[in-house]
């Protein structure tokens, strides 16, 4: 099968742009806050209207990771969400795990912002795995406002893989057979998980930054099954590696259901947003995913300063980033560039394209 997996039919798919696509609804102040609420982000231009008004931006802002939901999507056979964007014709059923991405952010999302989004695809190929072959589809996502400025641009980076011999929709195992014992995620019966408060933050200034500088951790767990399911119905994806426990370990050879890709992206926007503040700019972020964390871990997310210049008059700061769990596992890392006012400068909030 490795020899051959991307066809002619597949190799055609390079460079096609699907048709654009605009959601069903324009962002709320409901799908911002349910989205700052599954994330634990209570940063108040997401869920306080008065005090977003007196802001510079004037209005409540959708989290900018977090400016597409899924609304209603088909119900497959990987769950729901998931399988409908780009029909590639693999010559297996696959789960499109989530490879890394690459954003820009070039404007705010306020509320009554109606997203379209169109994917170009940029490259599709095979590499050999541990498992077995894998393909890895790479896409280009743009999202335009009602009156088609750019709010955001992604390159996303899915890795698909063949299933198991044998492996079919229609097997069934007995579970007592197949299943792996796992451990029952927190919080015990007794236990009601505390939401944590925001915490106001002293803006920082690019003159005051220098390379080596740490920025403040973001903390998130233990994590629950409904932390997943939170976000799940924040963001619309209901893929079943994330919630279905039979279906990851006998369909996917998982040995416990996954903390989404997207939830980890999350929390190190919120890193990488704290960092800038109210006054700077999240410009930039780029992520890999390398390790899974399941249920019952404590995901902390941290950087460093890497570099500082300026440029265009304005004060950059480069970051590498990662997310490491309680286990000892470093399961995403990446970079992320913000930029930061000088004092007694106010930042644009607009953004030029930046190449890939």
């Amino acid at each position: 099968m490795s020899n051959n997996l991307i066809t002619d039919d597949i190799k055609a798919l390079i460079g096609k742009d699907s048709a654009p696509e605009t959601n069903r609804f324009a962002i709320s102040d409901e799908m911002a806050f349910d989205v700052a609420d599954a994330i634990e982000d209570f940063n108040p231009l997401y869920v306080d209207p008065e005090y977003a008004r007196s802001s510079r931006f004037g209005t409540l802002l959708c989290p900018p990771l977090a400016t597409w939901k899924d609304i209603g999507p088909p119900i497959g056979y990987f769950g729901a969400g998931q399988e409908w964007h780009f029909e590639v014709p693999l010559p297996f059923n696959s789960y499109g795990l989530n490879g890394g991405s690459d954003w820009q952010f070039l404007r705010p999302c306020p509320v009554g912002t109606w997203i379209t989004r169109r994917f170009r695809m940029l490259d599709i190929f095979e590499k050999q795995g541990r498992s077995g072959p894998l393909v890895f589809i790479v896409r280009e996502e743009t999202q335009t406002d009602q009156s088609g400025n750019i709010i955001n641009k992604a390159k996303r980076v899915s890795i698909h893989r063949a299933l198991p011999e044998g492996d079919t929709p229609d097997t069934v195992a007995l579970a007592n057979d197949t299943l792996q014992d796992v451990i029952v995620a927190p919080p015990n019966p007794e236990v009601i998980l505390p939401k944590p408060e925001h915490k106001s933050e002293n803006q920082k200034y690019f003159e005051d930054i220098s390379v080596g500088d740490q920025l403040e951790e973001v903390i998130k767990g233990p994590m629950t099954t409904t932390h997943l399911i939170r976000w799940a119905a924040a963001n619309g994806n209901y893929a079943r590696i994330h919630w279905d426990l039979p279906f990851a370990q006998l369909h996917q050879g998982l040995k416990n259901v996954v903390v989404n890709g997207s939830l980890k992206n999350q929390y190190l926007g919120q890193l990488l947003i704290k960092f800038a503040g109210e006054q700077g700019w999240f410009k930039r972020f780029y992520v890999e995913h390398r390790g899974m964390d399941f249920p019952g871990d404590t995901i902390t997310a941290g950087g460093i300063v890497t570099k500082t210049y300026e440029s265009g008059g304005y004060g950059y700061v480069e970051c590498q980033v990662s997310l490491t769990n309680n286990r000892g596992e470093t399961t995403a890392s990446g970079n992320g560039k913000v930029v930061l006012p000088k004092r007694g400068q106010s930042l644009p909030i607009e953004w030029a394209v930046e190449n890939w």
